[in-house]
């Protein structure tokens, strides 16, 4: 049955809320590198510990977007959301008190516990509050609110570690995660619950799968990968027997959801590829000075933020397939340019502004919304939780596979741009085979 509706916070102050807690999640992604060399110096550290900073929140981030997902469709995506406000804020507070860096990856740990517990399912929670012909340029804001964040957080980092200790950085999270608590709590519950067992079982295998794939990938170990890919059937076997299960093996089965789902793993990919490649080749290729190279990603992530708010308004007016192949069509575009190699200013900025406006397509609303249109609105939590998982996964490849390219090949920047731009591709082709799929089952 669902829940009566109750008066408390409207509509557009509830969408506020949810994109504040979009925009804290989005300023810690990049507010903790410029303070990152005070935390290596205040524990005695070598530097190459402090990759274990971003690596554990990327770990525990991934393994706690799915969960969080389902069981914002058990208990709330209201609770969730509050929940992950709540762990992020404890994180926070962990990590700036914490007595050694053990502590410290705990406090990151707990923190991206609570990010997962943000991010889908204020998409989720946003794309169900409008109308279908709405529900494009109501996304399209999260891709602005996140680019934003994102872009504002070295810079704050940056100013907070020069005037502060580095313990600010996490301590400023307190009083944004209160003012949201206490929003988040007067919002209208509108959500019909799935009322069955837990599946223990099925989050205790998917969690140690998708650490293995994570740290598989990110340590370039073929033996931990392989751990994730031989439970992969256990689980299933799992689910199979289960009344809810964790991961419903239809998203794998179904080409529709499969489709969708290889497809945010390539716009991942895609993306992360550029944005952790483009400074290091602004530096070694066209020979930028390390300040002038760092800052060549802002064109980028500025035209993928304004592209996710057209993306947003294009879908609702020429609906989500459309829109999806036009931003794969432009990052193919971008990544053949690039895989010809670019040795001027002139051609590059254009270019990747270009290939910021696809990723800011490709990673937005477009995608929400067909896997949306493919769930029972029961699932959209879980549902929008795999979307971000496997664009997670892609995150993790991405930067893997072009460091692989740049050690093994000459001409590494071309391969790794001719790669991405296969990918882009490949999407192409998969969606194209979607489109034409929907009236079949249609028919069928």
């Amino acid at each position: 049955m669902p829940i009566p509706k109750n008066k408390g916070l409207s509509k557009t102050a509830t969408i506020f809320t949810l994109l504040l807690g979009i925009f804290m999640g989005a300023l810690d992604h990049g507010i903790v590198g410029p303070a990152l060399s005070s935390i290596i110096d205040d524990y005695s550290l070598e530097t190459s510990w402090g990759v274990w900073s971003f690596t554990v929140y990327t770990l525990l981030f991934a393994v706690s977007i799915p969960i969080l997902g389902k069981l914002s469709d058990r208990f709330g995506r209201k609770q969730t959301f509050m929940f992950g406000i709540t762990m992020f804020a404890a994180g926070s507070l962990i990590a700036a008190l914490a007595p050694n860096f053990t502590v410290f990856l705990i406090g990151r740990g707990v923190q991206a516990i609570g990010t997962g517990g943000i991010f889908p399912i204020s998409a989720a929670q946003i794309a169900v509050s409008y109308s279908p012909e709405k529900r494009g340029r109501m996304l399209g804001l999260i891709g602005v609110v996140f680019g934003v964040g994102t872009i504002l957080g070295p810079l704050a980092g940056g100013l907070i570690v020069s005037h502060f200790v580095w313990q600010v950085v996490f301590l400023i999270n307190i009083p944004i995660s209160v003012a949201i608590l206490i929003l988040a709590a007067t919002i209208k519950q509108e959500q019909q619950l799935i009322r069955k067992a837990i599946d223990s079982l099925g989050i205790i295998l998917l969690t140690a799968i998708i650490l293995s794939l994570m740290l598989g990938i990110t340590l370039k170990s073929f033996w931990i990968i392989l751990i994730g890919i031989l439970l992969v059937p256990l689980l299933i076997l799992v689910e199979k027997n289960h009344e809810d299960p964790i991961m419903r093996v239809t998203y794998f089965t179904k080409s529709n959801k499969l489709t969708l789902l290889i497809a945010s793993m390539i716009s991942g990919f895609v993306m992360a590829t550029a944005t952790n490649l483009m400074p290091y080749f602004a530096e070694n290729v066209l020979n930028l000075d390390k300040g002038a190279a760092g800052m060549s990603v802002a064109p980028l992530a500025i035209a993928s933020m304004v592209a996710s708010l057209i993306g947003g308004m294009m879908v609702d007016k020429l609906g989500a397939n459309k829109v999806l192949i036009t931003g794969f069509l432009i990052t193919l575009a971008a990544a053949v340019v690039l895989s010809f190699g670019v040795d001027s200013l002139t051609i590059f900025y254009p270019v990747i502004i270009l290939m910021g406006f696809g990723i800011g397509i490709i990673i937005g609303a477009p995608l929400n919304i067909l896997i949306l249109q493919a769930v029972d609105n029961k699932e959209t939590g879980s549902a929008i939780g795999y979307l971000s998982l496997f664009r997670s996964l892609g995150s993790t490849l991405g930067p893997t596979t072009a460091g692989l390219c740049l050690v093994m090949f000459n001409d590494g920047f071309e391969k790794v741009f001719m790669i991405s731009g296969v990918m882009s591709l490949v999407s192409l082709i998969l969606i194209a085979s979607f489109i034409k799929a929907k009236p079949a089952a249609a028919k069928g």
